[in-house]
């Protein structure tokens, strides 16, 4: 969760300044039936493969939809699939508690929170214990600010997230079935956790996809994302938060990078190798 001074300086300054740089309604989710947003091929991707560019041709996404070769998932997409399902674990059983016990019987919330089974991976447990004690820290603070303050209010106060929204794709030639993290901080956030790497020029096009996405879903305007690295050094996690406006250069960046991909795959077009393709990929 973002810290005190981060969620200031979202609501009072990142919030506000993409209210005035605004969006071209063209580039808003709700307007995919029209160009450029109207998908001119019918391959819905999935949206890590139109945002992602750890393979710098796009090769990975010729090789798995074309040539039809499944690629074993490396150790860092491993560590990274188990830390998101130990978190979205965490946050469950940190809600369940809180709404069984409720704020009469707040002590006792915290101490079942605290009973979350230890993972037996290194990285796990030291991104539960700091989850744990960082929600303890804004039950505390929220109960002191705020005395009257009702359960379900509290659980929006301390865990204003929902991990693996499903979402369907294909208003925007996507696939229908997305999953994206949200940050609901009166108005929503799309959130991407990033662990174990370091920042891409890239990593900004996921949360413009899924921004698009929503929009073209709910109807209702995505204008910041915010993107969490993740990373362990020591024994002790490191996280830094950025916020992304979603303006209308990303959002283009975005479709561009879909159409390129889509028509890559329709048309059969092999992009070549790039320097460090996995052997898989070179086939």
């Amino acid at each position: 969760m973002p810290t005190a001074e981060e969620r200031k300086r979202l609501l009072r300054g990142v919030i506000p300044r993409a209210r005035r740089l605004g969006v071209d309604d063209t580039l808003r989710g709700w307007s995919w039936s029209a160009p450029p947003l109207l998908s001119p091929y019918e391959v819905p991707l999935g949206l890590s493969e139109v945002a992602g560019a750890y393979c710098e041709t796009g090769r990975d996404v010729y090789a798995r939809r074309v040539l039809g070769i499944e690629a074993e998932p490396n150790e860092k997409m491993l560590l990274g699939g188990a830390l998101h399902g130990t978190l979205r674990d965490w946050v469950v059983h940190a809600k369940r508690s809180l709404y069984a016990c409720g704020v009469g019987r707040i002590e006792e919330a915290v101490e079942r929170i605290r009973t979350f089974p230890a993972p037996e991976l290194p990285e796990a447990k030291t991104l539960v214990q700091y989850e744990t004690d960082a929600i303890e820290f804004r039950i505390r603070e929220a109960m002191s600010q705020f005395p009257r303050i009702g359960t379900d209010a509290l659980v929006a106060q301390v865990l204003p997230v929902t991990l693996g929204q499903m979402l369907d794709g294909a208003f925007l030639g996507l696939s229908r079935r997305l999953s994206t993290d949200l940050l609901n901080l009166g108005e929503p956030v799309v959130l991407d956790i990033i662990f174990d790497d370091e920042k891409r020029d890239f990593h900004p096009l996921t949360l413009a996809g899924y921004a698009l996405v929503l929009e073209a879903v709910y109807e209702f305007p995505v204008d910041v994302g915010l993107t969490v690295y993740a990373n362990f050094r020591d024994g002790r996690l490191r996280m830094e938060r950025e916020f992304t406006i979603l303006g209308d250069e990303v959002r283009m960046e975005f479709i561009e990078a879909r159409d390129e991909k889509q028509r890559m795959v329709a048309d059969a077009m092999d992009p070549g190798s790039c320097e460090g393709c996995e052997a898989w990929c070179g086939r």
